[in-house]
């Protein structure tokens, strides 16, 4: 019975020995654990903002899209429209210079038969 009691004894001693020193462990198990689950929601953070960071820029793709889409449209529309358009009233501009040049050309013939009138006045007045 002395060495079931002895047995008994070691037994519980090794028990105490144990939780003492296995205490501590499990507190930095279970630190490690609470480091662990802060790293992960940290990760999922993170991967939340990198998702988002990627909606963000295919959101700025299909804008980016739509302003090139834009830009070449104005671009023929001047190349093609407005251009057009302002060699037409440069045509027209043109037009009315040289209208303008032929209105003074027949302005100085007129002169040119104005003095011619005035001087036969002259001439004939003279000779009657």
């Amino acid at each position: 019975m002395i060495d079931r009691e002895l047995m008994d004894a070691i037994s519980q001693l090794l028990d105490v020995k144990l939780a003492n020193e296995l205490g501590p462990i499990k507190y930095e198990i279970k630190s490690i654990k609470d480091e662990v689950r802060e790293i992960k929601d940290e990760v999922r953070e993170i991967k939340a903002e990198v998702k988002a960071g990627r909606e963000d820029m295919k959101n700025l793709s299909h804008t980016v899209e739509g302003v090139e889409k834009r830009l070449k449209k104005v671009e023929l529309t001047q190349e093609n429209d407005i251009q057009q358009e302002i060699r037409q009233l440069f045509e027209g501009q043109r037009n009315t210079l040289e209208q303008f040049q032929s209105v003074h050309e027949i302005n100085d013939r007129v002169k040119d038969i104005q003095n011619a009138v005035d001087v036969l006045k002259v001439l004939t007045v003279k000779k009657v």
